[in-house]
């Protein structure tokens, strides 16, 4: 086992207070190397994670977790400590190449000794999650400036938050509309860390037409009553400051915890990176989320198609991990 910490230091889009604890839960998962004492481990779970992928329908994530495949840059991984937060770490060199991925054989059911695995679907969609993430950090200038995967992000996020509120709750289309306004505004607050008053201009100038103008004139100025929050986790109290909830913070945070399990909860919780990779994964059939978070095929397999492009332009370390032996 490697630790890779200083060839491959944890990479995220943006800073948000749970990245010291993701970050170190990956550093937890040390790397078992492709040497010949591993040669057998590997043999069975590369033949067995390849006859599951070449049994998947064309799409992204065959096409992509293929590539990956290819290029032998799957490892596996064995972590000190067994995280509840992480499934999967990306090794992206400090040239913001793509050395591999390694996944937490203790988590998706791998055996570290034989290399056969329980469910080897988790394996491979815990791949494709790891490659959305390494993406979206890979290209996070570009990914920061598209407008259009801004949209349906924050509104997959105003989908979560509905859920999590429960339908009982919300009695009108004026409090929806406002719980939307909310979920834009924290979406560029905790994921972009735009300011304040930036964040306005954007949801007057770019959501108007989208959630109507008439509720954003009504509503765009009560926002400065919340903000001094930054956090998503602070999302139930701004409910509560702008009178749409009266109850406990906790209450909505529990809820998203049942809703995402542990891991999902942390990649809404964590970067843009971790939340992008959550929106795509959740239409996928995987146990290490679960099936209980909202799925919108429009707005998915649009977020899926633009992180898709981004997955193709990734450039490659074919080398380091393959030179250590020991």
């Amino acid at each position: 086992m490697q630790d890779l910490d200083k060839l491959f230091p944890p990479s995220f889009f943006s800073y948000t207070d749970v990245n010291p604890i993701l970050q170190s839960s990956e550093q937890k998962i040390f790397v078992l190397l492709k040497n010949k004492q591993n040669e057998s481990v590997y043999s069975t779970f590369d033949d067995d994670f390849s006859n599951y992928l070449a049994k998947l329908p064309t799409g992204p994530v065959k096409n992509h977790v293929m590539k990956l495949r290819n290029k032998n840059l799957i490892f596996l991984g064995i972590a000190k400590v067994k995280p509840d937060n992480v499934v999967v770490r990306p090794l992206i060199t400090t040239e913001d190449k793509l050395a591999g991925v390694t996944l937490d054989s203790q988590q998706l059911g791998v055996d570290p000794i034989t290399g056969s695995s329980e469910s080897i679907d988790e394996c491979v969609y815990a791949a494709y999650l790891c490659l959305i993430r390494a993406a979206v950090f890979i290209h996070k200038s570009e990914i920061r400036q598209n407008k259009d995967l801004h949209k349906l992000l924050s509104t997959y996020l105003y989908m979560l938050f509905l859920k999590a509120i429960g339908s009982d709750k919300l009695y009108s289309e004026k409090q929806k509309a406002l719980v939307h306004i909310l979920s834009i505004y924290v979406y560029y607050k905790h994921y972009l860390k735009e300011k304040h008053n930036y964040i306005l201009t954007i949801i007057e100038r770019d959501y108007s037409k989208f959630i109507g103008k008439e509720y954003i004139n009504e509503f765009l100025q009560q926002l400065d009553k919340i903000q001094t929050y930054n956090s998503i986790k602070d999302f139930p109290k701004m409910l509560i400051d702008l009178k749409v909830l009266n109850e406990s913070p906790n209450v909505m945070l529990m809820s998203l915890l049942k809703i995402l399990r542990p891991i999902g909860f942390y990649c809404l919780i964590g970067p843009l990176d971790y939340f992008i990779s959550l929106v795509i994964i959740t239409k996928y059939p995987v146990e290490f989320i679960g099936a209980k978070a909202p799925t919108n095929e429009k707005i998915q397999n649009a977020v899926e198609d633009i992180i898709s492009e981004y997955m193709d332009k990734i450039k490659y370390d074919l080398t380091t991990l393959n030179r250590i032996k020991d």
